[in-house]
């Protein structure tokens, strides 16, 4: 597999390549990386996102939004917490598995996704629960068919491509 991480060797090619003041890609890479941080926690951000536009439409609530943090206790408890604005998915803190952490943000997003089709189950903790994990289990399904049928055919082979998809291509 290629190697695609960004390092300190290959900004001067970057920045070359894209025309660019080499000090100025320096400077921009620890921000980025920082920013970047915030994007890898968002387990499922795609999902997380189509559900907020979902229940945007349905219910008419133009700034609900779902987001996902860290318990401020040392409960090993998952909840999700709905708010008229929004839905918070608690993850209990120290959590660091990966795959765990996006079974319970897709089993989390079942339950305001089922709430949402059928808000007259609302009652039935055993039926949301059995219903939560069906959609986690059909998101993880997708997910899992993009990364291996999809996202392949759309990545590139070597990271010098990806520099050179952005020399190439005649933005305004």
């Amino acid at each position: 597999m290629a190697d695609f991480k960004i390092t300190e060797d290959k900004l001067p090619t970057i920045a070359s390549e894209l025309g660019a003041d080499p000090d100025s890609v320096t400077a921009l890479l620890p921000k980025f990386n920082e920013f970047y941080e915030e994007v890898r926690n968002q387990h499922l951000a795609s999902v997380m996102r189509a559900l907020e536009l979902y229940v945007r439409r349905k219910h008419k609530k133009a700034s609900f939004t779902v987001d996902w943090v860290q318990s401020a206790t040392d409960s090993s408890v998952t909840v999700g917490l709905h708010w008229p604005w929004g839905y918070f998915i608690v993850i209990p803190r120290g959590l660091t598995d990966i795959q765990q952490i996006r079974n319970i943000v897709a089993h989390e997003l079942g339950h305001l996704f089922y709430a949402t089709e059928y808000p007259g189950n609302i009652n039935d903790k055993t039926l949301n629960q059995i219903m939560a994990n069906v959609f986690g289990a059909f998101t993880m399904l997708k997910r899992s068919e993009f990364y291996t049928d999809k996202a392949p055919k759309m990545a590139r082979t070597v990271w010098m491509q990806v520099v050179k998809d952005f020399k190439n291509q005649p933005f305004p």
